[in-house]
């Protein structure tokens, strides 16, 4: 194997990193393909071949262009190989990740990894379901490591090829910001309506774990990989990522100190680069205000991380059912945008029915009564728990080889499910001594 660059071993997870047109081909098909099956579970699996059967089946009809941006995370990355061999796939192949590959990921002048494809898991079943309803709908991956403004320039960049004098866009996550720093070039004057999906306009606190190394993306990562912790992936890998800095909150929204100012982070454990942490500071200046297009689709009711302080040396957070497990609620709201309400968590948006109708209302007809007008409420014991109690959550190494398909689908579906201790009704958590360790230099 060798270090940036495609490796010799080629994986399952290598040969179904396929082609758009491949994926949806091989779903409409007669013949049941097995290695699918496993890859989107049964369920998913099976509606994925009704949606294809539908749209080969169906007429086209003239509706717009609709382009859907994945999220952070949400587009695969990996080396291109020659040969007519299969793609080398860093993210998201569990295998390389176990062999301890994900390093490979860091950001910099160096780096040749590109954009795979979007994560078919997660968007192909709200672009299917789009074409279903007649629209030409477009399925976009970007390199989610980068920063907004140039992922933004070459979005506006395929905009202006395009050819189409109206378009729509729907964002999911950080692809909503990437779809509002397009909105800034001229081009953007094309874009008709943009539909946000969990976007975090104000930012998460996923993002200040992400880069302590307590998210649970990062340390079910550091479960994965038999060579690496999450501490060591959090400051060797997450803390060269431009975009994950720029997802940091303000102060004043849900911390009353600046993030944005390298002082504020404890001294221990890993944490941001300063470098980019002053060039995030001012990433709103890089994202175009909402407007009459904007619809801003907000999810509710799951534990989430909703306060950040500090306390003794260590970031403590408060969670509460005030977002959708990743955005608090108080900052996936955009000013001057139309906010819609729905019970339903940050990563399930794409796959849900009800999100993926709503969807398809407000792009019919700008209405929707799938969506509430306002945030429905449900209560829970707020609980707060540190970054020095989030290490002990997730810790210790899974066997992937040994793991059924059934296990190993549901360790990746719920990658960045809160721990099982913040959910409702669960013990309040223990204060545990921290276990000290340096913090790397950079």
């Amino acid at each position: 194997m060798s270090v940036g660059g495609p490796a010799e071993h080629i994986t399952p997870y290598d040969r179904l990193t396929l082609d758009e047109a491949t994926m949806v081909s091989l779903l409409a098909s007669r013949t049941r393909h097995e290695g699918l099956v496993e890859y989107f579970g049964a369920g998913l699996h099976d509606e994925l071949v009704q949606l294809a059967r539908a749209v080969r089946r169906q007429r086209p009809r003239m509706r717009r262009r609709v382009y859907v941006l994945p999220g952070i995370m949400g587009s695969q990355l990996g080396f291109h190989r020659s040969g007519g061999r299969p793609h080398d796939t860093l993210w998201l192949d569990p295998i390389d990740i176990s062999f301890g590959r994900l390093t490979e990921l860091k950001l910099s002048g160096e780096s040749t990894l590109v954009a795979l494809g979007a994560v078919n898991y997660t968007y192909l079943k709200l672009t299917l379901s789009l074409r279903k309803a007649g629209f030409d709908a477009v399925l976009l991956d970007y390199d989610w490591r980068r920063d907004v403004a140039t992922l933004g320039g070459r979005l506006a960049e395929r905009l202006a090829a395009d050819g189409h004098d109206q378009v729509a866009i729907v964002g999911h996550s950080l692809g909503g910001l990437v779809a509002r720093a397009a909105l800034t070039h001229d081009v953007g004057n094309r874009v008709t309506q943009l539909i946000t999906l969990g976007t975090p306009h104000a930012g998460s606190a996923a993002a200040i774990q992400a880069l302590r190394g307590t998210y649970s993306v990062v340390r079910k990562l550091g479960m994965l990989d038999m060579r690496h912790d999450a501490e060591y992936l959090a400051s060797g890998v997450f803390s060269t990522f431009a975009s994950l800095h720029e997802l940091l909150p303000g102060a004043g929204t849900i911390c009353d100190f600046d993030l944005f100012d390298a002082a504020s982070w404890p001294v221990q454990g890993p944490g941001p680069d300063p470098a980019l942490l002053r060039d995030a500071a001012s990433v709103a200046q890089r994202l175009a205000p909402a407007d009459r297009r904007f619809d801003v689709v907000v999810g509710c009711n799951r534990t989430t991380a909703t306060r950040v302080a500090q306390r003794d040396g260590d970031f403590e957070y408060e969670y509460t059912l005030q977002g959708d497990g990743t955005v608090p609620l108080a900052l996936g709201l955009l000013a001057g945008a139309r906010h819609r309400y729905v019970e339903c968590g940050h990563s399930d948006m794409p796959l849900s029915n009800r999100v993926i109708n709503g969807t398809i209302d407000l792009l019919e007809s700008g209405r929707t009564r799938r969506f509430a007008a306002s945030p429905p409420v449900r209560r829970a014991a707020r609980k707060r728990i540190s970054d020095a109690q989030l290490r002990q959550e997730y810790a210790g190494k899974v066997d992937w080889p040994h793991m059924s398909p059934r296990e190993r689908r549901v360790f990746l579906d719920t990658l960045n499910e809160p721990p099982k201790r913040m959910q409702p009704g669960a013990p309040k958590p223990r204060a545990r001594p921290a276990t000290r360790r340096p913090r790397r230099r950079r």
